[in-house]
């Protein structure tokens, strides 16, 4: 066993051309004119955007629809743990896991794309081992910063006829993903709230929060199901970071959340297609997709209303360099 100096752990972003999203609904980039502005049409639209992707029986790119992905200016996490197991945590088991970092209050770090940064941690023990399983515990409350221009006025919290082709990130309350009154982080925005507004000039960008309540689909009427809204997703990722992920909803205490009010942390546990062998000579890089992290949502009324940026679930993975 060995001491690991903490700058052998570092933050990189990596650069991954996919929707992030927990739910199975097909998202992709906004589709951008030669200047990089979002492409909107003139006027009202139920469907003011297209998106660049082509998937197969669901869309084609360049179909026109009320929401399209982008990349953060910032994204801000919030991680309280992340480690590696050698048997499956995803049951709120972590006996068999050893930590880089446990951290009560949790570790903040702001992400920009291309942007690499030393998390600050403690030194960290990692035993020798091999490890089929990673985990990480992040919190449910996530901040997104944005700004960016569209070829058409569009219209923001200011209201109609006060919009313009500069739009940005401007309410910095927490709206809920599946809207509850409180959630884990404190009094949800009402559901009509927008969080992102838009002018004829650029205007002031701040932190919007979104908490995601639950994974599954319906509402915060009916208790969150078994095991924190367990869910299992399709294996993803490339080479040693390959693998199967399942994500749960914790309460605050680390228990499975029941509701979508006590939602207040994120356990994602990945079942590695290769497991990590670790050796006293390993080194360790986390890396986060930045790219096509949040979506913004138009209105699907027939306005030209832009309404909220959301998240998806952010995917975090580790190398392990021998």
């Amino acid at each position: 066993m060995k001491t690991l100096n903490l700058n052998k752990i570092t933050l990189l972003i990596a650069l991954f051309f996919v929707a992030i999203a927990f739910s199975n609904s097909a998202n992709a980039l906004c589709v951008v004119d030669g200047n990089g502005a979002i492409v909107t049409v003139s006027g009202n639209s139920t469907e003011p955007v297209k998106d660049d992707t082509t998937i197969a029986g669901e869309y084609t790119a360049g179909d026109a629809t009320d929401n399209c992905l982008v990349t953060p200016d910032v994204y801000r996490l919030n991680f309280y743990k992340f480690g590696l197991c050698t048997a499956d945590p995803d049951l709120n088991d972590l006996s068999s896991c050893q930590f880089f970092f446990e951290q009560a209050a949790g570790v903040e770090v702001d992400i920009q794309k291309d942007v690499s940064a030393t998390l600050p941690i403690p030194e960290y023990y990692i035993e020798s081992n091999t490890y089929q399983y990673l985990y990480v515990q992040l919190s449910t409350k996530l901040g997104m910063k944005w700004s960016g221009r569209t070829t058409n006025t569009v219209d923001g919290s200011s209201g109609d006829g006060n919009g313009g082709t500069y739009c940005w990130t401007s309410n910095a309350g927490l709206h809920a993903s599946t809207y509850v009154a409180t959630n884990a982080h404190g009094s949800s925005l009402a559901d009509s709230t927008q969080t992102m507004d838009c002018g004829t000039s650029e205007g002031t960008v701040v932190f919007s929060n979104e908490v995601l309540t639950r994974f599954t689909d319906a509402n915060c009427s009916s208790n969150l199901a078994a095991n924190g809204d367990k869910s299992t997703f399709a294996i993803e990722g490339t080479g040693s970071t390959r693998g199967i992920p399942t994500v749960n909803l914790l309460t605050s205490a680390d228990a499975f959340a029941t509701t979508c009010g006590n939602a207040a942390k994120i356990a994602w546990t990945t079942d590695l297609s290769t497991p990590y062998k670790v050796t006293e000579n390993s080194t360790f890089a986390m890396s986060v997709k930045a790219t096509a992290a949040n979506s913004l949502e138009f209105s699907s009324d027939d306005d030209n209303s832009l309404n909220i940026i959301a998240s998806g679930a952010p995917r975090i993975y580790l190398t392990v360099t021998n």
